[in-house]
């Protein structure tokens, strides 16, 4: 396991109940000027099945986000994002990927971040939360903070894999973030009262109108998403059953019944 060495990402007070990954950029200000530049986000997520968030935040008072509908084997390019450079040698960028669905046993994960104009690099953190196996989280040794992703080097490149108790989060759970952007987009300094963000109510909107739409799609499948992830996590159950104590085995079943319950 490895911690940050710098501040704690912006977002994770907001995103610590959510497997994410975070990419850690740095961008190299040559000029120490406080400038505005244009960069890219290229990655591939094979073996995954469900919808994938990002979220950063370019500018001081400025919050970006959008929402793709991810299916197998499937790259992307986020092209034309931006940020604003302060008049440091050293410029860091907190960027955020939530992934909402299904992983198969066999994934892959790619990412680059490129920009002509200016020298950057970057480290991957994944985040397991311990809210789901808080009776058993030691036998499956979840910890409370984030795991660096080392590459991996095969005759096709390098690539980055999960730790085998990442997951997606339930699709449900997507409308849990849209509200807490609500909330941040209605936020307001205790000092003089102004509002912390620039106004988010366009990409609100874009983001629920995706959101409905994506997920209907999902659900007119022959299995369900979230019951994909019920049996993936009761067959995890079963290739552990031996090694484990009748009561330990209870708490793990407990702690599945409270969190895919309908009441929750």
């Amino acid at each position: 396991m490895f911690n940050l060495k710098r501040d704690t990402p912006w977002f994770f007070h907001y995103l610590e109940n959510y497997y994410h990954i975070f990419l850690d950029a740095r961008f190299n200000n040559g000029e120490n000027l406080e400038k505005d530049i244009n960069f890219s986000v290229e990655f591939s997520l094979q073996g995954f099945e469900g919808l994938l968030f990002y979220m950063y935040k370019p500018a001081n008072k400025r919050i970006t986000f959008d929402l793709f509908k991810h299916s197998m084997d499937q790259s992307y390019n986020i092209d034309n994002l931006n940020f604003t450079l302060s008049n440091k040698s050293l410029n860091l960028l907190d960027f955020v990927i939530i992934p909402f669905g299904y992983f198969k046993d066999e994934h892959k994960f790619n990412l680059d971040i490129r920009s002509k104009e200016i020298q950057s690099s970057f480290d991957l953190y994944e985040w397991i939360p311990s809210n789901l196996y808080k009776h058993v989280k030691s036998i499956i040794r979840i910890a409370n903070q984030y795991s660096e992703l080392i590459p991996i080097d095969d005759y096709r490149g390098y690539f980055f894999q999960f730790n085998s108790s990442f997951k997606g989060n339930e699709t449900g759970r997507l409308f849990d973030l849209i509200n807490l952007l609500v909330d941040l987009d209605k936020t307001v300094d205790d000092i003089d009262n102004t509002p912390i963000f620039e106004a988010m109510d366009t990409e609100i909107k874009s983001l629920v109108s995706k959101s409905n739409e994506f997920l209907f799609e999902l659900c007119q499948r022959s299995i369900p998403l979230d019951i994909k992830n019920i049996l993936r996590e009761l067959e995890r159950l079963k290739f552990n059953v031996d090694n484990l104590s009748k009561e330990e085995i209870f708490n793990w079943i407990d702690d599945l019944i409270s969190y895919y319950s309908l009441e929750k």
